[in-house]
């Protein structure tokens, strides 16, 4: 129908001469139904300047579509944007799903009770996401159903992170070399899954890929290809065995059936179809007006048929399904008139404006408890069924119902399917994976391939430090500071604690030596106590042997808090500890010497010497030695005292524990006068050495003293390049080899002499040498 309008003058182009039926009421309803899907007319081209022929219409449309089309108040048709729209009409659609109608400026007054393609699209770009298939192939026709639809399917696949293999057109009518195009495009894809919006004209590509091998699959199909029966070829149906579909719930509407199988032409005789749709039914003329031979019948209709007795598929077609959108649009109008009749006592005397703002409002539940409502689209809640294709046998094909995909305006979208009952490719019942790259594992992360798609990635290990707990990670996270990656690198866990354990080797050994090391000048100590009388114990004041034992033992000690995780006791004391006692063991040495140059000075006659022989010199000398590093560790300690520290990054899977010295001069100023007692002792024991004792103990100094600064000056490099616990192992192992050297030179001749040849213990052995000067 078309319908030509001026300013001033109007003029009308006679319709096309096509039947109506009609029926008289307060309000009417109009809807256009096409019932036949062939038509005739010698009609040449419109040229508005003299009336076109008739057109005929021949052969009903009961097989195919019942009732195909719906318009509730004006025109309406399947393709909206290829009719007149007359855009004040309120047009309800029952069969119009192009996404071309969701232009809500274009088609203001256009609804439908039929789920859009945007719908459709949506519901299949939800499927994908669900399965997580990240690489996937899309296919369509070359029309606009096709590619408006696979536009949304990929729109919003991209943006839920998956990403397009490929996306294939097929020609409509197919064409060959088209068709073999698409063929080595799918073939050669890793994407396991291909979204298609097509029908029937993707049979050439399906039996192409059969005959070449190219199995397993999974097609995700629109609403136009779910209906895949239409496939009557046996190996078109086994490429899409194991596929998923999608298709809008389909309802008859209740009490339809009952309505139908109660016509009769002599109880309807104004409708004006009633008798050409016997005659197609039963396959008769009703009457001798008719044509003969018009629906292929040679004997007339005896009205005795009955469209209820089941020899007849009229009433089990699926097209009975279809008819519910028609219901629920007449009903939708229904409503919308009542709600426009209580808010507005004379709202049906308005135009038909005043109908869209109620339609657009209208929500209620129909016969079968569905909600109806308008979308800001004009859609209606959608409801699609997930279709699970099998071909289990060679002559049975079925599509299982596995799932559903709601959308609704109130309700938002709902996605439910039952991932067990799916029957995949192949008898499989585990999802297939479908990405460009395998998942990267954890422990890795994910690095862009140049010029590829964003799931097209090289899967590389993380950095030293950093972790990756889950798979496909973009990027590694780097592990607290007191932590560390395990194993893997897929968690992070504690680092390792590292200080002088007492029950690992090194701290165990340096333990071990420490208290042996003590007790050694405790035996010493009591050795000289027992032969306290004799002259080697008596020669060169006996009391300063007594306190540099004393002092040795203490200094044996002083390496123990050095092991074990430092404290703020342990940290406080050990450097004072140790610097203090080994004062007190070079004053003793110092005090020694001191006495050895004093006795071979005061045998000259006169000399002031004999001065510095008494009792109170070596006591002072060591009082004086000690007292200067006494007040350098006091003030260490009150200003600036050793704290514990920790080192996360000398040694990068360990915590190194330490003790930060506070202050690095009081340090080593600490050692350094240490250094200037033993170099005094040992310039003393150098000047004394050619005393005329036998047992010259200046030579006993000297050696001792040499080998303790041989040991400081090896520590002193060694130190600077150790870092954290391993300077404590270092100074640790430095104060035993000293306090060694210490002992072992000053003692160890004299313990011999004690315990092996005490017959030269003996005054006259230890003058020995100068009787032999004297004669």
């Amino acid at each position: 129908m078309l319908v030509v309008r001026t300013d001033e003058r109007q003029c009308q182009l006679p319709a096309l001469r096509m039947e109506a039926f009609e029926r008289r009421g307060d309000i009417l309803i109009g809807g256009l139904f096409p019932l036949h899907h062939q038509t005739s007319s010698d009609a040449v081209a419109i040229t508005f300047t003299i009336p076109p022929n008739p057109t005929y219409c021949h052969m009903s449309m009961r097989r195919q579509q019942p009732l195909p089309k719906d318009t509730a108040g004006t025109v309406n048709g399947r393709h909206p944007s290829r009719r007149a729209v007359f855009s004040s009409c309120a047009q309800i659609s029952y069969f119009a799903t192009g996404p071309v109608a969701d232009d809500g400026s274009q088609f203001r007054s256009f609804f439908r009770t039929v789920p859009s393609n945007r719908l459709q699209a949506l519901g299949l770009a939800r499927l994908v996401t669900h399965f997580a298939w990240l690489w996937v192939g899309l296919l369509t026709t070359d029309s606009e159903y096709g590619r408006q639809g696979i536009e949304i399917v990929q729109e919003e696949i991209v943006r839920q992170g998956a990403c397009v293999a490929f996306s294939e057109l097929l020609d409509k009518p197919p064409d060959v070399g088209n068709v073999e195009r698409v063929v080595r495009r799918v073939a050669g894809s890793k994407s396991q899954v291909i979204v298609t919006f097509c029908g029937s004209e993707a049979q050439p590509l399906l039996l192409l890929l059969h005959s070449q091998g190219v199995t397993g699959k999974v097609w995700l199909c629109s609403e136009a290809m779910s209906h895949i029966t239409f496939y009557r070829n046996r190996q078109a149906l086994l490429m899409l065995s194991g596929s998923l579909a999608i298709s809008p719930r389909k309802r008859p509407v209740p009490g339809l059936r009952d309505f139908v199988v109660r016509l009769h032409p002599s109880t309807s005789p104004e409708d004006i179809f009633i008798q050409e749709f016997w005659g197609e039914v039963f396959h008769c003329w009703w009457d001798a007006g008719s044509e003969e031979g018009e629906n292929n019948s040679s004997h007339s209709c005896t009205g005795k048929e009955n469209l209820g007795d089941g020899r007849n598929s009229f009433v089990g077609m699926m097209g009975f399904g279809l008819s519910f959108n028609v219901h629920n649009a007449v009903y939708a109008i229904a409503h919308a008139l009542q709600d426009m009749a209580q808010e507005e006592p004379r709202g049906l005397k308005r135009t038909e404006g005043g109908l869209l703002h109620y339609l657009r409002k209208v929500r209620f539940k129909n016969k079968v408890g569905e909600e109806v409502s308008f979308d800001q689209h004009g859609d209606p809640p959608a409801l699609f069924d997930v279709l699970n294709t099998r071909y289990p046998s060679m002559k049975k094909f079925q599509a299982v119902p596995v799932g559903q995909i709601a959308f609704s305006p109130s309700q938002g979208e709902e996605l439910k399917v039952d991932d067990s009952a799916i029957m995949w490719a192949g008898g499989n019942t585990q999802v297939p994976v479908s990405v460009c790259t395998p998942s990267c594992p954890m422990g890795h992360h994910k690095t862009q391939r140049l010029d590829m798609a964003t799931c097209c990635f090289d899967c590389v290990p993380c950095a030293s430090g950093e972790i990756s707990n889950q798979t496909d990670s973009s990027a590694c996270s780097r592990c607290p500071e007191d932590q560390w990656p395990g194993v893997g690198q897929t968690q992070c866990v504690p680092k390792r604690e590292l200080f002088l354990h007492f029950h690992e080797p090194l701290g165990a050994g340096l333990a071990s030596a420490s208290i042996c090391g003590s007790l050694l000048p405790v035996l010493i100590l009591s050795l000289f106590v027992t032969h306290r009388a004799t002259p080697l114990v008596r020669a060169n004041s006996r009391e300063l042997s007594y306190l540099l034992l004393s002092g040795l033992a203490l200094s044996f000690l002083c390496c123990l808090p050095f092991l074990g995780r430092p404290t703020p006791r342990s940290c406080l004391w050990r450097q004072a500890a140790f610097g203090l006692t080994f004062a007190l063991c070079l004053s003793c040495i110092l005090a020694k010497t001191a006495m050895v140059v004093a006795a071979f000075r005061a045998t000259s006659p006169g000399n002031p010497a004999k001065l510095w022989l008494g009792s109170r010199t070596p006591r002072a000398v060591v009082l004086l030695g000690c007292l200067p590093q006494l007040l350098l560790c006091a003030s260490w300690l009150a200003n600036s005292p050793p704290t514990p520290g920790r080192d996360f990054h000398s040694i990068p899977h360990a915590i190194s524990f330490f003790c930060d010295e506070g202050s690095p001069s009081a340090f080593w100023g600490m050692l350094a006068y240490l250094s200037v007692l033993a170099a005094l002792s040992l310039a003393g024991a150098f000047l004394a050495r050619n005393l005329p004792d036998a047992f010259n103990e200046a030579w006993l100094i000297c050696f001792s003293l040499l080998g303790c600064l041989g040991v400081w000056l090896a520590f002193i490099p060694a130190y600077l390049t150790s870092r954290a616990w391993y300077t404590a192992a270092t100074e640790a192992f430095a104060i035993l080899a000293s306090s060694s050297a210490l002992l072992c030179g000053m003692f160890f001749p004299k313990c011999y002499i004690l315990l092996w040849h005490p017959e030269l213990n003996t005054r006259r052995f230890l003058m020995r040498r100068e009787t032999h000067a004297s004669a």
